[in-house]
């Protein structure tokens, strides 16, 4: 009789741990600081405006395996700055926007803050596929496969 009671005990014992770790849980939900990876972005945005390192090697230091949309974004912007060279040869206003919205996502990464979300939602459209969200190792591996066995 005194066996099953201390069964019961501990069985109700644990159930409260279970019950209020998941009550723990669901009250701090997991939420990632993005605020060094910004910074590190920054200062990458900042020497491609000042021409201490070039757009593509610009690109290939971001952060790989960030989830975070607003470094997403930045590196589509970045790319786009890339991309529209001979737009920007035509158009001086074009050329300065872009170096706006540039200095502008550098300056608020400089301080590790999110970008607008009128930002992240321009370029949102275009985070499927970009490579900042390959992880290294075998996962960025089959992701990176399969998105060269779609695009042939």
């Amino acid at each position: 009789m005194q066996n099953s009671r201390i069964g019961i005990i501990f069985s109700n014992i644990k159930y409260f741990f279970i019950n209020f770790l998941n009550k723990v849980k669901a009250s701090k939900p997991d939420e990632i600081d993005y605020t060094s990876q910004r910074k590190y972005v920054g200062n990458i945005i900042i020497a491609v405006l000042t021409e201490r390192i070039s757009v593509k090697n610009g690109l290939l230091m971001f952060p790989k395996g960030c989830e975070d949309p607003s470094i997403h974004a930045a590196w589509h912007a970045l790319c786009h700055y890339e991309a529209d060279e001979d737009i920007k040869a035509r158009d001086i206003a074009f050329n300065d926007q872009q170096i706006e919205l540039l200095e502008m996502i550098a300056f608020e990464f400089k301080d590790g803050n999110p970008l607008p979300q009128n930002i992240i939602d321009a370029y949102k459209p275009f985070y499927k596929d970009d490579p900042i969200s390959y992880d290294s190792g075998l996962k960025g591996f089959v992701k990176r496969l399969l998105r060269f066995v779609n695009l042939s």
